[in-house]
């Protein structure tokens, strides 16, 4: 039922004292208005908003404030700020944040205010973005994110600066996670791959579509990563890149899988794996999953041959190849 949420409505939600899981899930965009610009609830503990435009009245400071000291989990889908100008949640104990962001329609357009998250002990933070990137988030404390894992989905984004800077943004803010798996890299430009932070926790890096300046860029930051996972390799991989560059030092001492998630051309697959096994130390595993439909079982034995053939540091390495079949 298509229901009224009335001012009256939101006053008591605002005003509750013992409120501890809340759910507003508006299929239709509706409009809510803030009586005030500074909401806190003490004891809720979860908390989910879908399509939702939060109208801040024009009387109040343009600062939109949400003071939730217990709050664990917090997912927020196509939500905008109508009159704010700057989003806080103030969220010490918050463990998961999600929020997800559609391509703008007739009934949603994005909001651009930034969004400002103070936590203290983040363990999850997953971001989804269709179309293009329209809210910069900021962690207040970088260090909240100290050993979390961190999931950035950017689906179909818009190559244009503002996007590009507010991916490699939200990126430099997570250099204290142990987990990044990070779909839709392409829309970094390649100038941002020297100026990421060191990445000094990061364990476990999961990469879409990337470039070998992005690529390179991580590897060289990331100390201590020991699992690689790449579902694919831009069509202009630079090589001489790699070739002149120093070796990453994970390779040399923590790198001990790497995963070729989808290989499609093999030639820059090839190249890639054979940097990884003439400069990898301590590397234990190499996959590659091919897709069946890439079909010349001849081309994939001579891969195999060439992969084969090159010099291997290591004592020892498993390399194993799996097949990818596409359901109809």
């Amino acid at each position: 039922m298509e229901l009224p949420f009335s001012s009256l409505t939101t006053l008591s939600l605002v005003d509750s004292k013992l409120l501890e899981e809340l759910v507003l899930n508006m299929h239709i965009f509706a409009a809510i208005k803030v009586p005030t610009n500074y909401v806190s609830l003490g004891c809720l503990k979860s908390l989910k908003l879908v399509g939702i435009r939060f109208n801040l009245d024009y009387k109040y400071s343009k600062d939109l404030t949400f003071d939730f000291p217990v709050l664990q989990n917090f997912e927020v889908v196509n939500c905008t700020w109508l009159h704010a100008i700057r989003v806080t949640f103030k969220v010490p104990l918050l463990e998961s944040f999600f929020m997800k962001q559609e391509a703008e329609s007739a009934s949603y357009k994005p909001s651009s205010c930034p969004i400002y998250v103070s936590a203290s002990h983040l363990k999850r933070f997953r971001y989804c973005a269709y179309g293009f990137i329209s809210q910069c988030i900021t962690l207040v404390d970088p260090l909240s994110a100290h050993n979390a894992f961190a999931d950035i989905t950017l689906w179909k984004c818009e190559k244009d600066t503002q996007t590009g800077l507010h991916a490699f943004l939200l990126l430099k803010q997570l250099n204290q996670v142990k987990y990044i798996k990070f779909e839709g890299s392409e829309v970094l430009p390649p100038s941002t791959g020297p100026k990421f932070p060191s990445f000094g926790m990061l364990k476990h890096l999961e990469l879409g579509l990337v470039a070998g300046e992005i690529l390179l860029g991580i590897l060289l930051k990331s100390p201590i990563l020991k699992t690689l996972i790449l579902k694919g390799l831009k069509s202009k991989f630079d090589k001489e890149l790699f070739s002149s560059a120093d070796v990453p030092e994970c390779l040399q001492n923590t790198l001990e899988v790497v995963k070729f998630g989808e290989v499609h051309g093999l030639e820059h697959e090839l190249w890639l794996a054979k940097f990884v096994m003439e400069n990898g130390l301590v590397l234990k595993r190499m996959s590659f999953s091919v897709p069946s439909w890439l079909g010349n079982f001849n081309a994939i034995e001579e891969f195999k041959e060439k992969l084969f053939s090159f010099k291997k540091p290591f004592s020892f390495a498993f390399v194993e190849f799996s097949s990818l079949r596409v359901r109809g």
